[in-house]
C-alpha cells in the first residue's frame, strides 16, 4: 500500500476547509463579537485584580491589629468579595455572549 493510499482516509478526516471560521457578511456581526470579547476581558481582569486584593487584605487578619483598622480591613474584604462576585457573574455572562457571537461566525454545519 502506498503512502498516498494510506493518507486518503486521514485527508477526509482532517479537512481543513470545513473547520475554518468564515468572515461575516456584515461588519456588525464581527463588531458584536469583538465587543463581547472586550467586555469579557475587562471583567476577567477586574475579577482577578479583586481576588488578589482580597487575598492580600486577608493576610492582615493574621497580623494583630487594633479595632478600627481591623473593621476597615474587614469592610474592604467584604467590598472586594462582592466586587469579585459581581465581576465573575458579568464575566460568565459576556463569555456566553462571546461564544454565541462566535457561533454566528462559524460556517453552518461546521465543527468550529
Amino acid at each position: 500500500m502506498s503512502m498516498a493510499t494510506a493518507a486518503r482516509p486521514l485527508q477526509s478526516f482532517l479537512d481543513v476547509e470545513s473547520g475554518l471560521p468564515v468572515l461575516p457578511a456584515t461588519t456588525t456581526e464581527l463588531r458584536a463579537f469583538l465587543l463581547a470579547q472586550l467586555h469579557w476581558e475587562r471583567f476577567r481582569a477586574s475579577r482577578m485584580l479583586l481576588v488578589h486584593v482580597l487575598a492580600l487584605l486577608g493576610l492582615f487578619f493574621w497580623v494583630p491589629i487594633r479595632g478600627p483598622a481591623r473593621a476597615a480591613i474587614a469592610a474592604a474584604c467584604a467590598a472586594c468579595f462582592l466586587g469579585a462576585l459581581f465581576a465573575g457573574m458579568m464575566e460568565w455572562r459576556w463569555a456566553r455572549e462571546r461564544n454565541r457571537r462566535a457561533g454566528a461566525l462559524s460556517p453552518p454545519g461546521g465543527s468550529g
